[in-house]
């Protein structure tokens, strides 16, 4: 398992996209959100994803090349066509226009469809926050990527349908919620599976209902589905994978859920509000300020010595990558050596 300076294995990504027909920027977006992922401890959105996207581009679903598209525009909102670009690059582009359209009118909701995996979404609510906005974001596969049942059900019906709001605090973090509809997004089965490890109870069943800890009973055949978030209250994420199916399926034009389901082009509603157009800015700050401080203030719970608000885990994790380097499990790093054999690139470099 090597272990990667951020910086490096930034710079192995890029090199990677650039030898597969990404312009030297649009590889440079990626390899930033896929490392930045790694860093915050989400592994399931990191570097393992360069055989997918590289998969997706030789079958011709996705354009490295492909730019967003502003189809329709008022002076709230935009509908985006991202030409089958990579997702990092459309979903960052998506997520400026909704950042300059707030400015001018405190709301800004952009809809986007037809591009690649849109990766860890709390990338782009982040620049919401940073922007001293708060950012919203949500994301579908357009119909694809059915990896999750409904509840009460055993057959995978919906994708993991993920949103993302961040708010910023007034400090140098933002509060950053990002989570999937689901138990957890497929990404983290993926990097349990190539690391050899089990699932945890609760998060997948198999093809006949029956709960699973080992992940290979999740991808043979018959497929197994993961459970919608909430547990013996699952019907709560159910719902909130629903209705992000909707705003983004069908809003934006992306595509619903369905019978013969498409490959998977995502669809995402990027949404900016501009607190200074609410409220004035440094008041915002003050509030957030003492929420946070009256919910950390709360006694802890047997097993627990601390509580985190959104987010605060992540920032812990990056400061400790930044410092130790990025650790990759064997299973995901070794289809990356071979994709850099192939292109002629130095797989070791930066290790």
């Amino acid at each position: 398992m090597p272990t990667f300076l951020p910086d490096a294995l930034e710079r192995l990504t890029s090199a990677v996209f650039q030898s597969s027909g990404a312009p030297a920027d649009h590889a440079q977006c990626v390899a930033a959100h896929l490392v930045a992922a790694n860093l915050s401890g989400h592994d399931s959105h990191g570097v393992l994803r360069i055989p997918q996207y590289l998969d997706q581009i030789a079958a011709g679903h996705v354009d490295p090349a492909g730019c967003a598209r502003v189809i329709q525009r008022t002076a709230a909102s935009a509908v985006v066509d991202g030409n089958r670009g990579f997702g990092q690059v459309v979903g960052r582009d998506a997520m400026l226009l909704a950042i300059e359209i707030a400015r001018a009118g405190g709301v800004g909701a952009v809809a986007v469809r037809n591009c690649g995996h849109t990766g860890r979404i709390g990338t782009y609510t982040e620049m919401g926050a940073h922007a001293g906005m708060v950012g919203i974001a949500m994301t579908n596969a357009g119909g694809g990527g059915q990896l999750v049942a409904p509840f009460g059900g055993i057959a995978r019906r919906l994708s993991t349908n993920p949103i993302s709001i961040a708010a910023p605090s007034g400090g140098p973090h933002p509060i950053v919620l990002d989570i999937a509809s689901s138990v957890a997004p497929e990404g983290k089965v993926r990097a349990l599976y190539q690391a050899g490890k089990s699932l945890p109870p609760g998060w997948a069943i198999d093809a006949r209902g029956n709960p699973i800890t080992d992940p290979a009973d999740f991808y043979r055949d018959p497929v197994g589905a993961l459970l919608p978030l909430g547990g013996p209250i699952g019907y709560k994420g159910f719902g909130l994978a629903l209705m992000i199916d909707i705003l983004v399926g069908a809003l934006a034009g992306a595509g619903c859920c369905g019978p013969n389901p498409p490959e998977p082009h995502d669809g995402m509603l990027a949404i900016a509000l501009d607190v200074r157009q609410f409220t004035p800015l440094a008041d915002f700050h003050k509030r957030v300020a003492g929420l946070v401080e009256y919910v950390k203030s709360c006694p802890t719970a047997p097993g627990f010595d601390a509580i985190h608000v959104p987010g605060e885990v992540e920032i812990a994790r990056r400061a400790q990558r930044l410092r130790e380097g990025i650790v990759i499990e064997a299973g995901s790093w070794e289809p990356i050596v071979r994709i850099c054999q192939r292109l002629g690139i130095d797989p070791n470099a930066g290790t």
